[in-house]
């Protein structure tokens, strides 16, 4: 697949190609009577239903968890795939979570309602839970969080000029700011509610929670209409983002309560 130089933070890094790393990891901590590690990756590369099983499992999931240094032992990508999907898995069998989500998205009157089936096939889909694990991963470098693309040589830390950014970007520019500002809008609703909260109490951010869930809805939709989302195979993803977004909140802030803050 052709994807261009600056859609590295949106899908290059998959399950399917972890790297040699995270890798052995993953084995050593799955095949725990095996010894043959090498041996047993160049089986299993590039298989990615096998390699979703075995990080799914609750053995890799307990050797994470164990290790007091896992961001060093492991990519960030690797990390944050392995506890959204733990995350994803722990909410599709919490019935309070489905009939919250269930009533959110009903809410706006959507033209298609959902209903329990929908959402599960929502919350089981591997392209949304990889594009969330490369945004949380690209983030977890601070400056990331406030440059549209990796070319860009300012930061830019207010969405209101993220937008006056894009009005006179080209298309290709646009499509990467879209992105950007839903994914900031994501990261700091899911990941950082209580900064958000202080930030309008003391008067240091002009937007609220509501506010940016707005923006990361509307911004994710524009960018899964343009035709780098279509080219990159990432329009319906995007579109998802959009029409589910309060949902990946509540799921982003479950993971970081759970797995993040626990300690």
């Amino acid at each position: 697949m052709d994807i261009e130089n600056d859609l590295q933070k949106f899908q290059t890094r998959n399950l399917r190609d972890l790297t040699e790393k995270d890798m052995l990891f993953l084995i050593e901590a799955y095949a725990s009577r095996r010894k043959d590690y090498n041996n047993i990756a160049s089986i299993i590369k590039g298989d990615e239903e096998i390699i979703c099983r075995m990080i799914d499992s609750e053995r890799v999931f307990n050797k994470v968890m164990e290790c007091k240094n896992r961001i060093i032992e492991i990519s960030p990508y690797f990390l944050f795939s392995l506890l959204l999907r733990k995350s994803f898995r722990e909410n599709r069998k919490n019935q309070k979570f489905i009939d919250i989500a269930l009533e959110q998205l009903n809410s706006s009157d959507p033209l298609i309602p959902w209903n329990e089936k929908r959402l599960m096939d929502m919350l089981k889909d591997n392209g949304i839970a990889n594009y969330m694990a490369n945004m949380l991963a690209q983030f977890t470098k601070s400056f990331d969080l406030f440059k549209t693309s990796q070319s860009d040589k300012e930061n830019t830390h207010h969405i209101v000029d993220m937008i006056e950014d894009s009005i006179k970007s080209d298309n290709k520019r646009k499509f990467y700011i879209f992105c950007h500002i839903g994914d900031y809008s994501l990261f700091l609703t899911g990941m950082l509610s209580n900064y958000i909260e202080y930030g309008v109490v003391h008067k240091q951010m002009l937007l609220d929670k509501d506010s940016y869930v707005s923006f990361g809805k509307v911004y994710y939709s524009l960018a899964s209409e343009t035709d780098s989302a279509k080219k990159n195979m990432l329009a319906d993803t995007l579109s998802q983002l959009s029409e589910c977004f309060e949902v990946f909140v509540q799921v982003l802030h479950f993971m970081n309560r759970k797995y993040f803050l626990r300690n």
